[in-house]
């Protein structure tokens, strides 16, 4: 049940094949053993959650306040300022 939660709908933005869509949902439904028992979906696994953490990565780049901070300001910065930095995202 590890992607029991996927809208699998909205996975057409990551611009994902048909036969990685059909590994993640053998994935969902199968034991991760018998998902990673054949060497060729193992590696094309790896390769999904890579491109999906890739993709999680790019999406949030630069959207919040913490993503803002130069290491200058970050230098002089306060922990409670950076907790309130922290929060607001």
């Amino acid at each position: 049940d590890a992607f029991s939660r996927i809208q699998w709908d909205s996975l057409s933005t990551l611009k994902l094949t048909a036969q990685e869509t059909a590994l993640l949902r053998m994935a969902e439904t199968n034991p991760m053993d018998y998902t990673l028992a054949d060497s060729r979906d193992a590696s094309m696994y790896a390769r999904v959650l890579l491109k999906l953490l890739a993709e999680a990565n790019t999406a949030g780049a630069g959207a919040g306040d913490v993503s803002k901070v130069t290491s200058e300001a970050a230098a002089v910065m306060t922990e409670e300022g950076a907790s309130q930095l922290l929060e607001s995202d």
